[in-house]
């Protein structure tokens, strides 16, 4: 039994680009006797809300017309990348960096070095693009392994090894609710946020795109427009933070 080791494509909303070159991935793998197996998922399944059944039937019509039907994987729905996902891969793949580097310097910083970025624009014409991509990258494994722009006489860097959650308690970050002096149009207050000025302008930022509303950060203190609190409670604790609902 052949040891195989796993390729995972990245795209936005895990339902075009990054399914086409799973699929694809597989069928080339196959066929040359490359242990190697493609998975796929998305950094940003929101942003699909137009997406329309599991897969575009685009990408599915260009598989059947490369002679690849019947595969299973055409049939599931898109799914989100988590932090397992990246573990368990040996090489990772983006379609777009101008697309996708912000998404994992977002949610996956840790992981954004150890991801070979393509060029593949969002677009029906793309997926000749994607099967000569695909091919090189094939043929890059069956020579041993080897990034773009890399001395081909290296293995491919490592994956970054799993992050221990420190012994201590994660740490407490405040959450209320402010409307005196403001004229009835209230904001919600996030303080007592454990990071230097950059970190918490981060994280504003953040929570404002969650929030899809606008913020500040005055002294340290992030405010977010109207009463966000049940949304951003959810979201601090994603981020691993203890959060404590103060005032009303």
């Amino acid at each position: 039994m052949r040891s195989e080791k796993t390729v995972l494509f990245l795209c936005t909303g895990n339902y075009y680009r990054s399914r086409f070159a799973e699929v694809l991935f597989n069928s080339v793998a196959d066929k040359m006797g490359l242990p190697w197996r493609a998975s796929s998922r998305g950094l940003a399944l929101e942003r699909g809300v137009n997406n329309v059944g599991p897969m575009e039937i685009t990408a599915i019509t260009a598989l059947e017309a490369r002679g690849i039907r019947g595969v299973a994987d055409l049939a599931r729905f898109p799914i989100q990348v988590t932090k397992d996902d990246l573990e368990t891969a040996s090489w990772i793949v983006a379609m777009k960096e101008a697309e996708h580097l912000s998404l994992l310097q977002e949610r996956f910083p840790a992981w954004t070095e150890n991801v070979e970025f393509w060029n593949v624009d969002d677009g029906p014409e793309v997926l000749d693009l994607i099967e000569r991509e695909v091919m090189d990258l094939a043929a890059r494994l069956i020579g041993g392994g080897r990034r773009r722009g890399s001395d081909p006489t290296k293995a491919p860097a490592p994956p970054p090894p799993p992050v221990k959650e420190p012994a201590k308690k994660p740490p407490t970050v405040k959450v209320g609710r402010e409307t005196a002096g403001r004229r009835g149009k209230g904001v919600t207050t996030v303080f007592e946020v454990p990071l230097d000025d950059d970190g918490v302008r981060r994280l504003a930022a953040l929570l404002k795109q969650r929030c899809g509303t606008g913020g500040t950060v005055k002294d340290g203190r992030i405010e977010i427009q109207g009463d966000q609190r049940d949304r951003i409670v959810v979201e601090l604790e994603k981020l691993g933070y203890n959060v404590k609902r103060v005032g009303g």
